[in-house]
């Protein structure tokens, strides 16, 4: 079987993502996988901040790959991470490609070995993470990501577990009402649908005591917390509802180090790895 062309973009190239690149499409285990197809420059860049002209490369790398998939040259996009301030108002690599493709609805799906998590609201103030869940968009979220995990990833039932948005999932009401007006009466609508769902539970029983294919966050820390203690070297971060499979490293740019000859590579190569996987098999 021919293996799957995968577009790499370097990301930023002001960040580590030049360096992850490097070392992922150097290891042995990913060349035997795929055909890299990797995107960017050798244009200098001073390492350590983003500018105006790095922003502008990234976009620029993240719009060839489109290209790629769209005339059939790349069967995967996989992105090394880039500063948010490349997308403006936008939000990021999900919201970039979404609008692209003019597509509404898509998710940030979070996956580490046998950890998968829906991220409900992404990069948004966490004052403002309230006002962006409703039932509707609970029930849509979860059913589109649970549809995606019985296909690609061929889990016939998968065991849903809803985390709650307050502390002790609101305390039947004292310490926050989104739980009885929103999550539960989602959790009930899901239910009817034929979805195996169990929740409201706070997220530390749902990550450290309980069994699932997939756990719903509410918001962006309450999902990257737990996976960066429990597994930060494998997070790897897949958009669900674009027509083509687009994963990334689940970390960011890490100016810190950016230049030094020190990032880990092991969740960009786990990236590639999911990729391939998620494309090869469907």
């Amino acid at each position: 079987m021919k293996k799957p062309a995968i577009a790499i973009t370097l990301g930023d190239p002001t960040g580590i993502g030049p360096e992850i690149v490097k070392k992922a499409i150097s290891d042995k285990a990913i060349l035997k996988i795929c055909r890299p197809v990797v995107i960017g420059t050798s244009a200098k860049f001073v390492q350590g901040f983003p500018t105006r002209k790095s922003d502008k490369a990234a976009i620029s790398f993240l719009i060839e790959a489109l290209k790629l998939v769209k005339n059939e040259k790349a069967d995967a996009i996989v992105t090394a991470p880039v500063s948010k301030s490349a997308f403006g108002k936008i939000g990021g690599h999900t919201e970039f490609f979404a609008k692209k493709f003019n597509i509404k609805n898509v998710e940030m799906l979070m996956v580490a070995d046998d950890i998968k998590v829906l991220v409900l609201t992404r990069h948004i103030p966490l004052k403002d993470v309230s006002k962006n869940i409703n039932t509707k968009k609970i029930v849509k979220s979860t059913t589109d990501v649970c549809n995606f995990i019985k296909k690609f990833f061929r889990i016939k039932n998968p065991k849903i577990i809803m985390c709650g948005l307050n502390p002790h999932c609101g305390d039947n009401g004292l310490a926050g009402a989104e739980e009885k007006k929103k999550i539960i009466p989602a959790i009930k609508i899901l239910r009817k649908k034929g979805l195996d769902v169990t929740g409201p539970v706070n997220p530390e029983v749902a990550f450290l005591d309980m069994k699932s294919d997939l756990i719903v966050c509410m918001y962006h820390d309450q999902a990257m917390l737990p996976l960066k203690l429990l597994n930060p070297d494998k997070i790897v971060n897949v958009t669900v509802g674009l027509p083509f499979i687009r994963t990334s490293p689940g970390h960011g740019t890490a100016y810190n180090i950016a230049g030094k000859n020190k990032a880990n590579p092991q969740a960009m190569i786990e990236a590639i790895k999911l990729a391939c996987h998620l494309t090869k098999d469907n």
